[in-house]
């Protein structure tokens, strides 16, 4: 039997003797309320063990504060960054590798290993139940608002809502927008880890938006932007960290403010009068 990954999202599927029929991200043309779904993309499989034989290196950003983020290169798939978030409890993985293989276990190794697996949204499952396995089954945590999506089912996944405290100075807070689940992790000292729920914006640093479909570049409606930036003042925090490696290393929280005052304004029509 073998676990298949998807070579065009990089999500790893259930075990079984042939690749599967379609990709749980691949649902066909994607319909008009961009429900969450990839649309058509590569209907190529590959393999744990073929990734590991690809030439490819481990590529490191420590960001301080026991924050660290992870990268293969070349990329594969999405070609996200993955986090390490320590703690004296134990270390949260968030956004997982698609892949696993010794090069990779031995840096997240010498980081402290892992005690809990989450995600940003579903299109970050990648091979989160191959690193639970990896680290001794340790749980992987799955917003109830996205079951729908995930391709492998394992007694490790556990679903959680609102929020939750997978170690004692981790926070996992729901927000949506870009999915139903899309959430964030905060660390107890301020850093925001937000995989595309909020995303940087690569030509302006201190600037981040909030998109619906990324491939579309569809933007979240004003309604949705100040629900998600409501939700987030309960909580301090000063950096955020994207899977697209943007950083905001301080004043993060104003940054968001800001963003979002403009997206509502210029989404409400207040600016029409300029275009």
């Amino acid at each position: 039997m073998t676990t298949w990954i998807c070579s065009g999202c990089g999500l790893e599927h259930p075990e079984s003797p042939e690749p599967p029929a379609a990709c749980v991200l691949n649902r066909g043309p994607v319909s008009v309320e961009e429900r969450g779904d990839l649309g058509p993309h590569g209907t190529g499989w590959t393999t744990h063990e073929e990734l590991a034989a690809q030439p490819h290196e481990v590529l490191h950003r420590d960001h301080g504060r026991d924050v660290h983020s992870l990268r293969r290169e070349p990329r594969f798939a999405i070609g996200h960054w993955s986090f390490i978030a320590r703690t004296p409890r134990g270390n949260l993985l968030w956004d997982p590798p698609a892949y696993v293989d010794d090069q990779i276990l031995d840096k997240v190794r010498e980081l402290g290993g892992v005690s809990v697996i989450a995600t940003s949204h579903p299109h970050m499952f990648a091979a989160q139940v191959a690193w639970s396995h990896a680290f001794g089954r340790v749980p992987v945590l799955v917003n109830a608002n996205d079951e729908e999506w995930v391709p492998r089912h394992d007694p490790v996944v556990e679903y959680w809502r609102d929020t939750v405290e997978p170690l004692p100075e981790i926070e996992l807070i729901h927000v949506g927008g870009h999915m139903r689940g899309s959430s964030v992790a905060r660390t107890s000292d301020g850093t925001l880890l937000v995989g595309d729920t909020i995303t940087g914006v690569p030509v302006h640093p201190a600037w981040v938006s909030f998109t619906r479909n990324f491939p579309k570049i569809v933007p979240l409606s004003p309604a949705v932007v100040r629900r998600m930036v409501d939700r987030l003042d309960a909580y301090e925090y000063d950096r955020l960290y994207t899977l697209g490696g943007d950083t905001i290393d301080k004043d993060a929280k104003q940054v968001v403010h800001r963003a979002a005052e403009s997206h509502i304004r210029w989404a409400s029509g207040e600016f029409d009068h300029l275009t």
